[in-house]
């Protein structure tokens, strides 16, 4: 399935519908990530609340069956757990998918990405060097694994300034310079290490994994008569996300083997905001986030009922 235009996801809904009808998928994986994606973006990433609403809508995709629902964020894991609140049929993968949670009944992970944790003295020493530098209303978040830096209540000299200090503690240390690196996104600053990991290694990581579980069984019984190969499964991954990060998530469709089971895997990738972009659809801001997804999740729910 190749895409070569962008859609505005929420006037050609259409669109949806037809890619939907064409994979006929037997799941439905989606990777979303969080601030400025699920909710609006604020001045400090301690200012987000998670509305009553917004969970609502949340509990509402984890409960429809042959759905699987993780949030994809640069927050550390225990921080977005908690933020959101919800235990229950919801993967969270923290730290850009440094680490990885399920809270699925039948699908349980507990992933960190390996050597992750060797980092963490190293960060810790940089952390101190960048609280050195004297700056009024600049945020610094200490993730474990990575750092960020948050200058969106800085002016513009202030935020130069800033970038290149930064820059000039991470060079000027041979053991920085050789393990760490700067990744930018919306008036951020991310110190991590240098791991060959991101958000869409770990949707990649997740979906492979979810081939292996028992819960995942049902949906190819229900989904297909005996005439159909029960070895064969068709997932459709949708991904939604805002930022330059997420742009590792909007990859094109793919097939993998796992175990006697092999998998086609579509994509749907939509980014919040008109931009250049890998995403086939793309959304004004985060508000039309829940309609996006329930247009898919309507669509599929349709050609589900239509099979039993």
């Amino acid at each position: 399935m190749i895409i070569t235009m962008i859609y505005n996801g929420i006037e050609k809904k259409d669109e949806i519908k037809k890619i939907i009808e064409a994979v006929n998928p037997d799941i439905i994986v989606f990777c979303i990530d969080f601030d400025g994606t699920l909710v609006k973006i604020c001045k400090s990433p301690y200012d987000v609340v998670v509305s009553d609403k917004l969970r609502d809508f949340l509990t509402d995709i984890n409960n429809t069956d042959g759905v699987y629902l993780c949030i994809v964020t640069g927050r550390e894991l225990s921080d977005i757990e908690n933020r959101i609140g919800i235990k229950n049929n919801i993967i969270y993968s923290g730290n850009h998918g440094f680490e990885i949670k399920s809270y699925y009944k039948y699908f349980k992970l507990n992933f960190l990405t390996e050597n992750a944790d060797t980092y963490i003295p190293l960060l810790t020493d940089i952390l101190d060097k960048v609280k050195d530098i004297r700056l009024d209303n600049l945020i610094l978040e200490n993730k474990k694994f990575s750092i960020s830096v948050h200058y969106r209540l800085l002016d513009n000299d202030s935020a130069k300034y800033l970038k290149k200090k930064v820059k000039d503690i991470l060079n000027g240390n041979p053991e920085f310079k050789k393990y760490l690196h700067i990744a930018r996104g919306k008036k951020i600053i991310e110190i991590r290490p240098k791991i060959d990991w991101n958000k869409g290694s770990a949707c990649k990581y997740i979906t492979k994994e979810l081939l292996k579980a028992d819960a995942l069984i049902s949906h190819r019984v229900l989904n297909h008569d005996t005439a159909v190969d029960n070895n064969k499964i068709s997932i459709l991954k949708v991904s939604l996300g805002d930022d330059v990060t997420d742009e590792t998530m909007f990859y094109d469709d793919y097939s993998f083997t796992e175990g006697n089971i092999a998998a086609d895997v579509y994509t749907i990738n939509c980014v919040v905001g008109k931009k250049q972009s890998a995403a086939n659809f793309y959304i004004e801001n985060h508000n039309y986030t829940p309609a996006f997804i329930k247009k898919i999740l309507t669509t599929f729910d349709e050609r589900h009922s239509t099979k039993t």
